[in-house]
């Protein structure tokens, strides 16, 4: 419980906004996407910290804690591979495309 408007004095939910505003700057910086797409850029950092395991949930994920199973992690998203949505095909031809 903290004081209302005062989210400085939550520690550890400040800890976590300034690691995945860290994550998001890097990402952003190493993929060259433009600034408007920083909201998928949290989401992603968010999927990424919620699979990856952490020390205080004895070497645990959290996903592993809320689901009683370990995360798939065989189709990661790389971060930055933009697919466009493209309807210059027939109805059988993909209606995606890699971006750059």
């Amino acid at each position: 419980m903290t004081v209302h408007n005062t989210p400085e004095h939550n520690g550890i939910a400040e800890r976590l906004n300034h690691t995945l505003i860290e994550r998001v700057h890097a990402m952003m910086h190493a993929s060259s996407l433009p600034k408007n797409l920083w909201g998928e850029a949290v989401m992603h950092a968010t999927w990424v910290k919620n699979h990856t395991s952490t020390r205080c949930l004895g070497k645990k994920t959290p996903y592993e804690m809320l689901y009683q199973r370990k995360p798939n992690l065989e189709n990661i998203p790389v971060w930055g591979c933009v697919k466009v949505h493209d309807t210059s095909g027939t109805k059988l031809d993909m209606c995606a495309r890699n971006g750059h």
